[in-house]
């Protein structure tokens, strides 16, 4: 009973850093693998492994760094890119611990952590904070929103799924705080993605399932998102971004965005089967006289180009054939706290892809891979239930 509980104990501040610490979050994950092992939990999780479709997807993403070793001729890099294998760990043994133990724990302190860093940032912003590390959820606006979004959905469906009225308020409250995130933030992929996820939302928070009402709330809240200036501000930058870009002006946001993605696609053309390697963005991308900001660049802000671009149409492939697992396995299960888990973090993901490269950055990295492992809750539900997830 011991090694049980410390077990699910070190899952909890795995997830409760994640958003928090870098270095004690995977301290934890560490901790937690290892009493994962000790306790019994890793045996019985083997002797009880089934397939999920994501497995063959993930196991080509994990190998593809490993084989671009010996296919591309930039080697230290190619080393350097090695990440992107070794984080694959943390989805499967998550997936292995999910497996063995409820998640519902693991969710809630994720949530916690994420209240640790919104409090750090309006703190920040009120200019009570100056100096001091900050959360690793904060690391850039676009990874803050989608700490912001991925939390914002997760509440909903724990409002949906429990029944303790004191809990359900807070759940609530947590909510509008994490919008009130959101409309003060800069990010716009978490705004992205909670608005494409309001009716999800709302039909998760509404006892009786009207239609009208849960299209009136999808446009109160969004006329309320629109109210905030900062959201105003970043939809207008959006909109001169974009006229500036039709007058060959990409030293804006989105014009960088567009010149990073032309320039991806364009090393997927010439590489279309295996690729160019990691390093091969980069290196067609520093062909060209660019300006300090832009030259720092390492990938082009899109999951989808830069799996193309690094591996060809074989990781593409694979990259899509991911995210289609994910998005039906959540959907099929979507009734129950796990999938519907599954299904808006797999949402959110694609999403997010579509602006930036969820792979890339150490926290957004973990949230990806640990997000996947949750999967596992299906299988530790339906050995209770007596159901196929």
């Amino acid at each position: 009973m011991k090694f049980k509980t410390a077990t699910e104990t070190a899952f909890c501040a795995a997830f409760f850093f994640l958003p928090v610490s870098k270095p004690l979050m995977f301290a934890s994950l560490l901790a937690a693998f290892l009493l994962f092992i000790a306790s019994g939990y890793f045996v019985r999780a083997k002797q009880s492994w089934r397939t999920l479709p994501w497995v063959m997807p993930a196991l080509i993403l994990c190998v593809l760094p490993w084989l671009s070793l010996f296919v591309h001729e930039d080697l230290n890099l190619g080393l350097a890119k090695l990440g992107l294998s070794y984080y694959w760990i943390l989805a499967f043994v998550t997936f292995l611990a999910a497996s063995q133990m409820p998640i519902l724990p693991w969710l809630r302190a994720f949530l916690c952590g994420v209240f640790i860093a919104f409090c750090y940032a309006m703190i920040h912003m009120a200019g009570w904070l100056t100096t001091g590390s900050k959360p690793s959820a904060l690391g850039n606006s676009i990874l803050f929103s989608q700490f912001l979004a991925t939390a914002i959905v997760l509440l909903s469906i724990l409002y949906k799924h429990d029944s303790h009225r004191s809990r359900k308020r807070l759940y609530l409250i947590g909510m509008c705080l994490f919008f009130l995130g959101l409309m003060l933030g800069e990010g716009r992929s978490g705004i992205l993605a909670v608005v494409v996820l309001f009716p999800l939302i709302f039909t998760n928070i509404l006892k009786q399932k009207n239609r009208a009402k849960i299209i009136a709330m999808c446009l109160i809240a969004s006329s309320i998102l629109v109210m905030s200036p900062m959201v105003r501000s970043r939809i207008q930058a959006g909109v001169n971004d974009l006229q500036l870009f039709q007058k060959n002006e990409t030293q804006t946001s989105l014009g960088y965005r567009f010149d990073m993605w032309s320039t991806a696609w364009n090393v997927f053309l010439e590489n279309p089967i295996i690729g160019a390697g990691p390093s091969g963005f980069r290196h067609a991308w520093v062909n060209h006289p660019r300006s300090a900001e832009a030259a720092a660049f390492l990938e082009p802000h899109n999951a989808f180009l830069f799996y193309a671009s690094s591996y060809g149409v074989i990781g593409l492939a694979a990259l899509i054939w991911l995210y289609a697992a994910l998005v039906w396995t959540g959907w099929a299960n979507r009734q129950s706290l796990e999938g519907a888990v599954v299904f808006v973090f797999a949402v959110i993901g694609v999403l997010g892809s579509f602006t930036n490269t969820m792979v890339m950055g150490t926290a957004s990295h973990a949230l990806f891979m640990l997000f996947i492992g949750l999967q596992g809750g299906l299988l530790y539900t339906s050995r209770h239930n007596g159901k196929n997830p």
